[in-house]
């Protein structure tokens, strides 16, 4: 990851905050979305797959495979539980080191919540 994407990721990240809990939470959203999309590509490509192949033992289609690889999916939890099966992992919730904490004084007074332009910018600086 270049230094200035970085730096870029970090200006996002104190926009959210300053933006307060809803941004944060937005911004969270739109990066597990995305971790998800990266991590099922990762997977299908650790086990040698195509996405042909994964859709054959998943039972889902090829195409909802590709939208999902690519972010452009909302997949439920069934759909990630095919995901998961399929690719011989697991489905797991933990807690991270990394989640923001925002208190309510930090943001006391703050009106403005950029939490979905931060995403959308996001977005466009990972296509790039």
């Amino acid at each position: 990851m270049s230094h200035e994407f970085k730096e870029f990721l970090k200006e996002l990240d104190q926009e959210a905050r300053r933006g307060g809990p809803k941004a944060v939470a937005e911004l969270a959203a739109f990066d597990a979305h995305h971790r998800l999309a990266r991590e099922a590509f990762d997977l299908r490509k650790g086990c040698g797959m195509t996405q042909r192949q994964l859709a054959l033992k998943s039972g889902l289609q090829q195409a909802e495979i590709s939208r999902i690889e690519a972010g452009n999916s909302n997949p439920t939890l069934s759909t990630i539980a095919a995901l998961a099966q399929a690719l011989d992992a697991e489905l797991s919730l933990s807690p991270s080191s990394k989640a923001p904490r925002i208190s309510a004084k930090s943001v006391a007074g703050r009106r403005h919540a950029p939490g979905r332009e931060a995403a959308r910018r996001v977005a466009q600086a990972r296509a790039r």
